[in-house]
């Protein structure tokens, strides 16, 4: 049995505008309004329904990854974030302009991975650049709330001006310049980025539960296109990804939400993986730390 279908039979759906959800929402109830929520959800169903109601292996596999990806979104801005308050902790302020934009980037990430409105095109999603995801990311979030989809992409822009500015420009100035406010402070930010992610997945599930009727297949070549990356003629293979992405072929070979197809397992090994090594001080950076900074992990 797999750990997604234990955990289904031990959690416990909550209501919220006017559907169940798996997840127990933290910030993405508090800022935007039951209504608004509501009618994204029902647009979004209809969207899904067009895709579900002709699924096939190929959409299966796709959205298997997309999901998977967004997970790992998930995951990777947690970290971002853990590693920003220790930098900041120890005064590593030229390194805190990337963590604060990469951690917001990889939640807009986990957003487009779960939406209709992104294309796979043979994995091309994955390599996205930063400018079309934020565009359509907040295409989303307008969907939501225009006015604070307006006020994000501001927000997200100026954060990127400022790391890039730091990180080529070398200012004689340090850090000094004035940095862009926002009505959410960053892990509130990053919640309710990550929390729309989920959400999506989601609706995405009780679609394919309501229409793709069948047994379907996880390809091969969809496993391929996210293990695999080649940058600069630099090729990468990875094995964790291509384990873990094996298991849901073998014991669950259907999309589910972000939730429920993120291990235990899966959690532990991806914090561990930046644990120190060998040696080292009481004091340094510990993944282990903050697992769930922004987002309900198992």
């Amino acid at each position: 049995m797999s750990h997604i279908i234990v955990r289904k039979m031990i959690d416990r759906p909550t209501s919220f505008a006017g559907r169940d959800w798996w997840y127990a929402f933290r910030s993405l109830v508090k800022v935007f309004d039951e209504k608004s929520i509501g009618k994204y959800a029902q647009n979004l169903a209809r969207s899904f329904s067009r895709l579900t109601k002709k699924w096939d292996d190929d959409l299966n596999s796709e959205w298997l990854c997309r999901v998977f990806l967004a997970a790992k979104m998930v995951l990777s801005a947690s970290v971002m974030l853990e590693s920003l308050e220790y930098a900041e902790r120890k005064n590593l302020r030229v390194v805190i302009s990337y963590l604060e934009y990469y951690a917001i980037l990889a939640a807009l990430r986990a957003i487009v991975f779960t939406s209709p409105k992104s294309q796979w095109k043979e994995g091309e999603i994955i390599r996205q650049s930063h400018k079309k995801t934020i565009n359509v990311a907040c295409d989303i979030l307008a969907e939501i709330h225009k006015e604070f989809s307006e006020k994000f992409k501001k927000h997200i822009l100026h954060i990127k001006a400022y790391r890039e500015l730091i990180s080529y420009r070398a200012p004689s100035s340090g850090d000094s310049f004035k940095k862009a406010e926002f009505q959410l402070d960053l892990i509130e930010l990053c919640q309710v980025l990550v929390e729309i992610a989920q959400a999506q997945s989601e609706i995405l599930e009780t679609s394919i539960q309501k229409n793709a009727d069948g047994n379907y297949s996880f390809l091969e070549n969809y496993i391929f296109q996210v293990c695999h990356s080649e940058i600069d003629g630099n090729r990468f293979w990875d094995d964790e990804d291509a384990y873990r992405l094996g298991y849901l072929k073998r014991k669950y070979s259907l999309p589910t939400n972000i939730m429920h197809i993120i291990s235990e397992g899966h959690v532990e090994d991806f914090f561990g993986s930046w644990r120190p090594k060998g040696k080292h001080p009481e004091d340094v950076f510990n993944p282990d730390d903050g697992w769930r900074v922004i987002f309900d992990v198992p």
